[in-house]
């Protein structure tokens, strides 16, 4: 309402001359507390469902693995990218840039991270693919959460199925969005110290010395670390990649070569 009123104001000629009188109340006071949240065993059931074999989830199962291991928003998850005009990671890279070059940073702010030794295996895979192409093949390719290649603006169709299946809640509360909010109370519930988890989360701008002195964010790390682990012993082999073999860890051997 802010810029139509702003807009007629400033057209040539004017179509009103009412201007904006009021600011809108910050979001932490209309917005109500989020009660909905799941715990290690759904994100259990959840990993099991979508690294079911032979099933075309793959795109739903990265963004679970790159949510837990960020705990980031769910756009920020699916504009994870491996190509290197992105610069957002590269093999060896101990950090992960959410931020991609060429996007500026707005109040949705995302955070440089460390990589989380799960998340470096499936970016490793996907690098295998993406250098296993032949270069004019490469363009508009290397997205982390995929299908066929290409990006996904969002897992919205394919999280609903599974909310189904699973015969959990699909109510408003339940979209992807729910595994930030409750990633973020695990973690808090498992020791992170406040200023690590604010900066992990993006909720906190880096201030000057912190970007020449790049955060580990070691308590978040370590719960998230937990959370993984008990996935694992949860859903077996969930939390693994399947699309990995011999020939495409050779191909990037020869590519790190040159």
């Amino acid at each position: 309402m802010i810029a139509v009123l702003n807009h007629a104001a400033n057209a040539e000629p004017p179509r009103s001359d009412k201007r904006p009188i009021y600011k809108p109340l910050p979001a932490r006071q209309v917005q109500r507390q989020r009660r909905t949240q799941i715990g290690v065993d759904e994100l259990a059931k959840m990993f099991a469902y979508a690294a079911e074999p032979d099933r075309q989830r793959g795109s739903l199962h990265a963004f679970l693995v790159a949510s837990v291991c960020t705990i980031a928003r769910p756009g920020a998850v699916v504009d994870i990218s491996v190509a290197p005009e992105r610069q957002q990671w590269w093999p060896g890279a101990p950090t992960i840039d959410l931020n991609p070059q060429g996007r500026t940073q707005n109040k949705k702010h995302r955070a440089l991270l460390p990589v989380l030794p799960l998340l470096d295996r499936w970016l490793r895979a996907e690098y295998a693919t993406y250098i296993s192409l032949k270069p004019v093949e490469r363009s508009g390719r290397g997205w982390l959460v995929n299908y066929h290649g290409r990006p996904v603006q969002d897992v919205d169709r394919a999280w609903d199925t599974m909310l189904t299946k699973l015969d959990m809640p699909n109510g408003r509360e339940w979209r992807p969005y729910v595994l930030r909010h409750s990633l973020a109370t695990l973690v808090r519930n498992r020791g992170a110290e406040k200023w690590d988890l604010e900066g992990f989360m993006g909720h906190r701008a880096g201030s000057q010395t912190e970007v020449y002195a790049i955060g580990e964010f070691p308590s978040v790390v370590r719960a998230l670390e937990s959370i993984i682990s008990e996935i694992e012993t949860l859903a077996p082999g969930a939390v693994h990649r399947n699309r990995t073999g011999a020939e495409k860890s050779s191909n990037i051997r020869d590519y790190l070569k040159m």
